[in-house]
């Protein structure tokens, strides 16, 4: 057993600094000194993937072969031609560093309600950060966190309520990705985290 007075001499730290390097070295691999920053490649490749129009049925599972862009628009523009069969879709434009988002999402819960209203979203705003929402699983998890800063507040059309709201968001966005390919765009609350869209 090794006695104290032994690590405050020379040859006992540099024994216990041997050991912490060889820790090191041998953990290296999975060790990360720094987390990874997305590179302006996965950025593009990210606005790319999600720049378009998307139909989600269940748990962001992406089908747009359930509902036309044609049909979702005319949806957008008169929306008594929303039913309770209409999935879950979304219009995603990116122009330089805006994005602009307006879709219909089902399961909206308004914070003084215990039901879920069906909603139209609308959210414009402008691209300032992104960081890998798991840093510690990047790049194999490739999840984007990213900051944008509201030039429109986001706003809720509650379809049964026949009233606009605006939920406390603060412009981050969750950018999801599965199989190297991204599929959806996510906002929550600020304070409570409630799903938006």
């Amino acid at each position: 057993m090794l006695k104290l007075s032994y690590l405050t001499t020379g040859a006992g730290r540099l024994v216990v600094c041997l050991m912490v390097l060889l820790v090191v070295c041998g953990c290296s691999r999975q060790v990360r000194w720094k987390h990874p920053t997305p590179s302006k490649e996965l950025l593009l490749k990210a606005m790319t993937d999600l720049h378009g129009f998307h139909v989600y049925t269940g748990v962001d599972t992406r089908d747009n072969s359930l509902l036309s862009r044609e049909d979702a628009q005319k949806m957008l523009a008169d929306n008594s031609l929303i039913n309770s069969d209409t999935p879950n879709f979304m219009f995603v434009s990116f122009s330089g560093n805006e994005v602009s988002i307006v879709g219909y999402n089902q399961y909206f819960r308004p914070k003084t309600q215990d039901y879920r209203s069906p909603m139209i979203y609308r959210y414009r705003g402008q691209l300032k950060r992104a960081v890998y929402s798991l840093p510690h699983m990047a790049p194999v998890s490739g999840h984007l966190t990213v900051t944008s800063k509201p030039i429109e507040n986001v706003q809720l059309w509650l379809l049964n309520e026949q009233q606009t709201v605006y939920p406390d968001f603060n412009g981050t966005l969750k950018f999801q990705a599965w199989g190297g390919e991204y599929f959806d765009i996510n906002a929550f609350t600020t304070k409570s985290w409630d799903y938006i869209f």
